[in-house]
């Protein structure tokens, strides 16, 4: 890299408050899909041009600052607690300083394009070690902020949501490298856009002629987790459920209700099934309903599905969870005419299932079509979770239904496009989504492949740090008295 002035402290200034500013806005509960893409890049145009210290300063304290959009989320969370967001928010900024460290130093190596990779390889890599080893999984990443983008999430079904992470992290890394090989960077960076693009385009419209099936989503805005079903108050919610679903449009097949919406025991369990039984052959539609079971001192999340026809119900118990006892079964709805009209083949989840690749992936090799998920969350992150299920969908070709106390009430299809949601807690009434929607895939190369992405991107910072930290590249030569010979334009990346 030639020798140019260092910038004043104004524009290191600008840069930290630019980074920050818009990560800010681009990350967290409710991001700015578009920000997200170029908020890193104030901070990786800065950083060739300062010294090490400056640039990982800016970098970590930029990030650092911009995790303050989900601080007071953090203060009161029960899935996210204070502790755990502070690790989160400290974990954040330092993968995003060791990717600006990397872009630095292969920039100044003569390296643009490796120093480009290292920037979304880092990042990638070490999310996916934590995802990897957290009992909570992970949510809330780049990825779920691209999906009201649905061309660029259609990546998730080759790559993952590890993919759209990457592409996310890879754009403003090629921009900041631009000037250093207009060409070589500006080629790589139109080859991902038509790539990404096309490939979006034509999964888009590419729409399968099996007939759409009319379901639904329903979450009381203001009712506590697991009311006894057996109480006045558990009598009365189960009312206003029950009136909720004799509302909905006769075409409705199913119904999705929250996680834990009723709380019973080995005696009550009973009850419960035999009035979503009857409430379910009532109006011929599949009734889907979370319930927190209690049995001899043990502590299970699970959900009920029983179809409309009549026929056997079954349940599920959650795969992942901190309080509860968990399961690995995989639970398919029976796929009777009666139930879904006889599209698809719809499988059950809860909630922070979704944190992790399975049970999705496992349903969807199975044949699943249809993911329908009872959910909890804590107001404010409930957005956030639900595009995770998306993310979820459309890695494996999946329509999802989502029915999130605290949270929200969501209905999106196989290729990621929300066809309804609605912000549940507004009012003390049931809050309900109803939308067309067509079966998924269920066929996807992410589904036969998995985390290859992730993988990609781990063999890719084992590359750029191991050469690094071992010295084993020769460095360019300064300016000034020789040192090493500089290597040929033609060899470098």
């Amino acid at each position: 890299m030639e020798s140019e002035a260092r910038p004043s402290r104004w524009i290191v200034a600008g840069a930290f408050v630019a980074t920050a500013v818009m990560l800010y806005f681009g990350t967290g509960l409710t991001p700015i899909s578009w920000l997200t893409w170029f908020a890193p890049l104030p901070a990786l145009l800065l950083a060739p041009r300062v010294p090490l210290r400056t640039a990982l300063l800016v970098a970590f304290g930029a990030y650092l600052v911009s995790t303050s959009n989900s601080w007071a989320y953090y203060a009161h969370s029960y899935d996210v607690p204070l502790p755990a967001g502070i690790g989160i928010s400290i974990g954040y900024s330092i993968v995003f300083a060791l990717g600006v460290w990397l872009f630095r130093a292969w920039v100044q190596r003569g390296w643009p394009l490796l120093a480009a990779f290292s920037v979304p390889a880092v990042w990638v890599a070490l999310l996916y070690l934590t995802a990897s080893v957290s009992p909570t999984g992970i949510s809330g990443t780049l990825a779920g902020s691209q999906v009201g983008v649905p061309v660029v999430v259609q990546t998730a079904a080759v790559a993952g949501a590890w993919g759209v992470e990457f592409l996310v992290m890879l754009g403003p890394a090629l921009l900041a490298a631009l000037r250093f090989a207009p060409v070589r960077v500006a080629a790589v960076l139109l080859t991902f856009a038509l790539a990404v693009g096309g490939y979006g385009v034509l999964r888009l419209s590419a729409e399968k002629t099996a007939p759409a099936q009319l379901v639904a989503a329903m979450v009381h805005d203001t009712a506590p987790w697991g009311v006894d079903i057996t109480s006045p108050e558990g009598q009365t919610l189960f009312d206003q459920y029950a009136a909720a679903v004799a509302a909905l449009p006769a075409e409705v097949t199913t119904v999705v209700l929250p996680e834990a919406a009723f709380g019973v025991d080995d005696a009550s369990l009973p009850i419960l099934r035999d009035k979503v039984s009857a409430l379910a052959t009532g109006r011929r539609t599949t009734i889907v309903v979370g319930y927190a079971r209690s049995s001899d001192g043990r502590k299970y999340n699970e959900s009920l599905a029983v179809p409309g026809d009549g026929g056997t119900p079954v349940s599920y118990l959650k795969h992942h969870d901190l309080a509860s006892v968990l399961g690995d079964d995989l639970v398919f709805v029976p796929s009777t005419p009666g139930a879904n009209g006889g599209v698809g083949r719809s499988a059950l989840a809860i909630c922070a299932d979704v944190n992790f690749p399975d049970p999705a992936r496992d349903y969807a090799d199975a044949g699943a079509t249809m993911l329908l998920i009872p959910a909890a969350d804590n107001n404010e992150d409930g957005w956030q979770h639900a595009h995770t299920a998306v993310l979820r969908g459309v890695e494996n070709g999946l329509a999802v239904v989502w029915a999130g106390r605290y949270g929200t009430a969501m209905i999106a299809d196989g290729h990621g496009r929300v066809l309804a949601e609605e912000h549940v807690g507004q009012a003390d009434a049931v809050t309900v989504v109803v939308a067309p929607v067509r079966p998924g895939s269920s066929d996807t190369p992410y589904t036969r492949i998995g985390d290859w992405a992730a993988w990609l991107a781990a063999a890719i910072t084992v590359l750029a740090a191991g050469l690094l930290v071992l010295g084993s590249v020769r460095r360019r030569a300064p300016a000034g008295p020789a040192s090493a010979e500089p290597i040929p334009e033609d060899a470098r990346v």
